[in-house]
């Protein structure tokens, strides 16, 4: 059986194939997103058209001045997500000026100009173009008028009410990996490029594999974590520091993986860290050999963790 594969495309770019298309940010594809995309695949299988998940390819937070809220999951993470959840198609587009002062029927005329859309999934608090000034009365009319089919999905909720990215990013930068990851649907990732560090690690026995942390990226709180890092296609345990380096005065904040049992070389290589279980704080030890002992007990938390 082939694998899966994810096309992407542009939203104003031509699709030979019929379509219903999922509308949102998608920004971190939590419960509620991904319950929208289970709608669109449906709708999907039931009319014989394809799958496609609308969704920006930057970050619409620092175009809107808010550059200090990163991304739960960056375009490349989520693409690899919706490739997961069998999308056929992205249909991206880049949130800058010009596409911020498009009204309403402008975005949706841009979308359809040149694709058979059959039919549209949003949530029923979605909102669209211009300072948010369309809503899903404006779009069923649209529909209606256009002869498509819409679905208004109720959101997703529980006792706290929506569930929401706001939620999962504030989650994410308390440290309670265990209601994100809930909320995510499966563990917080991050993927990012193996590059040369210092080699401290490997100089007290605990060599890593150093990742610079996305620029775009939401930085959830500092702390040590029990992780599953992909590497050649296998998941493989690791004990993964997120933050600075006290012990050694380094305040860069990184992301360090000790990969248990695995010696070859990654430089270079892109590799995927799955964040499982926060283990503890960061903390200035007095000496390379008290932070040892402290990573031989990260160790056997990871080791006897049945995640």
């Amino acid at each position: 059986m082939s694998r899966h594969e994810l096309k992407t495309i542009e939203y104003t770019q031509i699709c030979q194939d019929d379509l219903v298309i999922a509308l949102g940010f998608f920004d971190c594809l939590h419960m509620g997103h991904t319950k929208l995309i289970q709608s669109a695949k449906l709708l999907a299988f039931r009319n014989n058209t394809k799958c496609g998940v609308f969704t920006f390819d930057n970050n619409p937070f620092a175009i809107l001045g808010r550059e200090n809220c990163g991304q739960i999951l960056n375009f490349e993470e989520r693409l690899t997500r919706l490739n997961d959840l069998e999308v056929d198609y992205c249909i991206k587009a880049t949130f800058d000026k010009e596409f911020s002062q498009l009204s309403p029927l402008e975005f949706l005329q841009k979308l359809v100009a040149n694709k058979h859309i059959k039919g549209i999934v949003v949530g029923n608090d979605y909102t669209f173009g211009s300072k948010g000034e369309g809503n899903v009365e404006l779009l069923s009319s649209w529909c209606v008028e256009n002869s498509i089919n819409l679905v208004i999905e109720p959101f997703a909720q529980d006792e706290g009410g929506k569930i929401s990215s706001t939620r999962v990013r504030q989650l994410l930068c308390d440290g309670d990996l265990e209601q994100a990851n809930l909320y995510l649907g499966q563990p917080y990732f991050i993927i990012g490029r193996v590059e040369h560090g210092k080699q401290r690690g490997r100089n007290i026995g605990f060599a890593t594999a150093n990742v610079a942390y996305p620029k775009d990226k939401l930085k959830i709180k500092s702390g040590v974590y029990y992780t599953r890092v992909l590497v050649d296609g296998v998941w493989l345990k690791a004990v993964t520091n997120v933050g600075d380096h006290p012990t050694f005065d380094d305040m860069n904040y990184n992301i360090e993986s000790h990969i248990l049992f695995y010696k070859n070389d990654l430089y270079g290589k892109k590799i995927t860290i799955r964040f499982l279980q926060r283990i503890r704080d960061i903390k200035k030890f007095t000496s390379k050999e008290e932070l040892a002992d402290r990573i031989s007990k990260d160790v056997s938390f990871a080791l006897k963790s049945e995640l």
